[in-house]
């Protein structure tokens, strides 16, 4: 058996320069979209981290990565994640509607595919998403346009199925969801610091 030979004489060093410049230039494009838009009535989030090696994601905190390298997309990521803390406060706040919305999605779409860039990772979550991501076009479309906002989440490499059922079904969905009182959405302005810390939890009701 060969014993791996013991290296003394190579150096390893780690530059993250790259990393942080990119880093950088996602934080610095996040302000100008804030001095850009009103984006204050979507923030139920009010701490942002960005982290390249990691996917975005909503809780306990907003974590965005440095791929995105547009306006649009930078904004639809933002926005997205700040819609999973709407829908999080909404399913603890209005529990017996969002059981009810949720059946509805169930029956609705039964057996929607899971993963491989058409859904999410799970069953749940794919549902959860059917929302998420309505909502997300919703408030994208109030800031850049519905023909804008459409055509963004269209070329999207992930999410294909959610995104084209959502769009597909706009209205029956639209009509589905306000007739529970999830829209119109309500500005994180209105609501009250009980609000915001229902929107903090980690899971949906």
């Amino acid at each position: 058996m060969l014993k791996a030979r013991v290296m003394t004489d190579l150096r390893i060093g780690i530059d993250l320069s790259h990393a942080e410049r990119n880093a950088i230039a996602v934080r610095d494009r996040l302000i100008a979209l804030r001095n850009k838009y009103a984006l204050g009535a979507y923030e139920y989030c009010r701490e942002i981290v960005i982290t390249p090696t990691v996917l975005p994601y909503s809780h306990p905190v907003i974590r965005l990565h440095t791929a995105l390298f547009s306006e649009t997309a930078l904004l639809a990521v933002y926005l997205h994640e700040q819609m999973h803390w709407y829908v999080t406060w909404y399913s603890h706040k209005h529990t017996d509607q969002w059981r009810r919305v949720w059946a509805a999605l169930e029956g609705r779409y039964p057996d929607p595919p899971i993963g491989g860039g058409e859904g999410a990772d799970t069953l749940a979550s794919t549902h959860l998403h059917l929302i998420v991501n309505w909502l997300e076009i919703e408030a994208l479309s109030s800031l850049i346009g519905a023909e804008a906002a459409r055509a963004h989440v269209a070329q999207l490499h992930y999410y294909r199925w959610i995104y084209a059922s959502v769009l597909r079904d706009w209205q029956a969905l639209g009509g589905l969801y306000a007739s529970h009182q999830l829209v119109p959405i309500l500005p994180a302005q209105d609501m009250t610091p009980e609000d915001l810390a229902l929107a903090a939890r980690m899971n949906e009701a």
